[in-house]
């Protein structure tokens, strides 16, 4: 029963799970605040996007015609 007894104590005082824990909980709230910005910014990220893919389509449309 003493050996029993021991493990359940080492299980115990063993700190090493606690730390996998935090550091889970720390990746889990920066997905969080991405996924935040992500839903604030996504509709002015795309128009961003959309702007520029359509500038390096048609450069003649940035800086009045590269003559």
């Amino acid at each position: 029963m003493s050996k029993l007894m021991q493990g359940i104590e080492r299980f115990w005082k063993d700190e090493e799970g606690a730390e996998v824990v935090e550091w889970v909980l720390v990746c889990a709230l920066i997905v969080a605040a991405f996924l935040a910005g992500y839903a604030a910014l996504g509709d002015s990220i795309a128009t961003a996007f959309a702007t520029i893919t359509g500038a390096l389509d048609d450069p003649g449309s940035i800086g009045g015609g590269g003559d």
